[in-house]
């Protein structure tokens, strides 16, 4: 008895030994270098002539005729690719693509990637869709819970941003509306536990900032919440003062190519465009679509409670998150989900984190 009371203590000092150690369990990735300069250049030039629709494409792409897809699309299946050689449960499945690209640095409100076309639908005829019906025919990307239809990945593709830009991707891991930035979830709270005392915390909400750099590549949970605010610090303004300047693109410009993976054994997107084998339309094609992946610098997130703060704190400590689209979007009725700044820092480790030009940050907000 004694022996295996002895095997039994020793276990759990392994384990609680192992949970120590173990890095942050966010399923959340940050590559610097995926890609080089001239490839990146040229993605810059065919995407601001492509415009702001989604297009889609069926992946993996057969290497014996590159001529049908165009640059977009040929990097983007390399990058997976790369990704996947390093995961043997994903590599080599049929995948759909949902792509679009935009160049300038906007507000953009909280929300996450859904079947836009198919939640239009719901939307204007909701007694057409059954949940257990779209359930069970979207079986890997339909949440009965939030009532839509999410991809597997989301990513975005960092190709040329401006000297002035400070434009962060903002993630909120676990969370897939408004309505989940103000309450707690089983999900969360088993989340925390595994994740030390630092994230013991009652309705603390998690949010990564990624700040935008030239050749860096962002993919996380396509069904958590992002946003990108403009100003910086758009969440803790009163009000904002003046139009925003888009030009001269060196300065403001904030080039990306934003795309999602959906699962290749269900239907695409609705209403996107799938496979136009458009070609290159003009673009020559380099022959390096993207570095190897063992060229890829990962970048570390790193907490704010690593970060030195100034002491002194505001007394103000809100901190306002736009949401996008409308109620059923939002999961909630209001526009804004009002929530409160980091136990450590404040505001100003917000501030400090939403304006960093490269160093990828991990906060604790808190809700009110």
């Amino acid at each position: 008895e004694n022996i295996i009371t002895m095997m039994l203590l020793a276990r759990s000092a392994i384990v609680a030994y192992v949970l120590l150690l173990a890095p942050l369990t966010i399923a959340l990735s940050v590559w610097d270098g995926v890609i080089g300069s001239d490839q990146r250049m040229a993605l810059h030039r065919y995407a601001s002539k492509a415009g702001l629709e989604h297009k889609s494409f069926s992946r993996p792409l057969d290497q014996s005729n590159n001529n049908g897809n165009n640059i977009i699309e040929r990097t983007l299946d390399a990058i997976l690719t790369e990704i996947e050689s390093k995961d043997s449960n994903i590599h080599g499945k049929q995948q759909c693509v949902e792509y679009w690209t935009r160049q300038e640095w906007r507000h953009i409100e909280a929300h996450s990637d859904v079947d836009e076309a198919l939640a239009k639908m719901h939307d204007q005829n909701p007694s057409l869709l059954v949940d257990d019906e779209l359930e069970s025919k979207f079986s890997a990307t339909y949440s009965n819970t939030h009532g839509f239809r999410f991809p597997s990945n989301g990513h975005v593709l960092y190709l040329q941003v401006g000297s002035e830009v400070k434009g962060p991707t903002c993630v909120f891991p676990s969370r897939s509306s408004g309505g989940d930035l103000l309450q707690s979830n089983e999900h969360h709270e088993k989340a925390c536990a595994t994740e030390g005392d630092n994230h013991q915390d009652n309705g603390g909400i998690k949010l990564v900032t990624v700040p935008a750099v030239s050749g860096r590549l962002l993919r996380f949970n396509g069904q958590d919440l992002h946003a990108v605010p403009r100003p910086h610090d758009m969440w803790m303004l009163p009000f904002v003062k003046g139009g925003a300047e888009y030009k001269p693109e060196e300065v403001w410009g904030r080039s990306v190519i934003l795309f999602n993976v959906w699962p290749g054994e269900e239907d695409p997107p609705l209403n996107v465009s799938l496979d136009s084998n458009e070609g290159g339309e003009g673009e020559a094609h380099t022959n390096e679509l993207c570095n190897a992946f063992s060229e890829w610098n990962e970048v570390n997130v790193v907490q704010n409670t690593q970060i030195e703060v100034p002491d002194t704190q505001e007394s103000n400590q809100s901190v306002k998150v736009w949401l996008l689209g409308n109620e059923r979007r939002r999961g909630y009725p209001m526009r804004t989900a009002n929530l409160l700044s980091p136990a450590h820092g404040g505001r100003e480790s917000l501030r400090k984190a939403l304006s960093e030009k490269s160093l990828v940050t991990e906060l604790l907000l808190r809700q009110q």
